[in-house]
């Protein structure tokens, strides 16, 4: 849902297919952790979106979509459900992160993503998932983090590059900026990657061009 260079759309590269892939995640959560008041331990990663975006065309391409099974703390919070909307049922017996990035390896291979040819870089809506949230828990359960997560496109920088101002609400300041209907429910991680995947195609058709902006492990 990746140092790379700076990624274009296809000028002069009219082989490669360059993807973008939209990530946004949602965790275990209670809400004092929402008030950065709990460690990272406390975190799991319950739902694991991914959509594949072409450079080009702009439309989706491919999804991937996996609940994931907390560990830690198996049970989910009130809280917790409120804000992302997944009840216990929907992440009961579902496979654990080790098992869930095993099956965005494989989604990656067959969507051709893995290819050294095809320019793909994740975009995320800030740096939290990719930069905090993932390596923090694949720290705490002894999992590699793969490097096509270690690299990827802030859409909340990309539209205050493009528009001159800083979306503090994130997707819903974006989408009202753009004057874009926002889809489905706010903290609803396959829905928030369904509005960056819209956010992005809007500031595209204006001429903006992304680029990465994390900085290298």
């Amino acid at each position: 849902v990746f140092g790379m260079p700076q990624v274009h759309w296809l000028q002069s590269h009219v082989n490669l297919v360059e993807i973008r892939v939209l990530l946004s995640m949602d965790c275990w959560c209670q809400y004092f952790e929402v008030l950065g008041l709990v460690g990272q331990s406390w975190k799991e990663i319950i739902e694991f979106p991914i959509l594949k975006l072409n450079g080009r065309t702009m439309e989706i391409e491919s999804t991937f979509h996996m609940y994931v099974q907390p560990v830690v703390h198996p049970q989910l919070t009130p809280f917790c459900t409120e804000l992302t909307g997944i009840i216990q049922a929907m992440v009961d017996g579902q496979p654990s992160l080790q098992q869930v990035l095993e099956r965005v390896d494989e989604w990656m291979a067959k969507e051709g993503l893995l290819d050294p040819n095809v320019k793909s870089i994740f975009v995320t809506c800030g740096d939290w998932d990719l930069k905090v949230m993932l390596p923090g828990q694949c720290q705490y359960l002894g999992l590699p983090v793969a490097d096509y997560f270690k690299q990827w496109i802030n859409l909340k920088k990309a539209y205050s590059f493009a528009m001159g101002c800083w979306p503090k609400n994130g997707l819903l300041d974006m989408n009202k900026g753009l004057s874009l209907q926002h889809i489905g429910r706010p903290h609803s991680g396959i829905d928030d990657c369904k509005n960056i995947a819209n956010i992005m195609k809007t500031l595209a058709y204006q001429g903006f061009i992304f680029k990465q902006t994390s900085k290298p492990f």
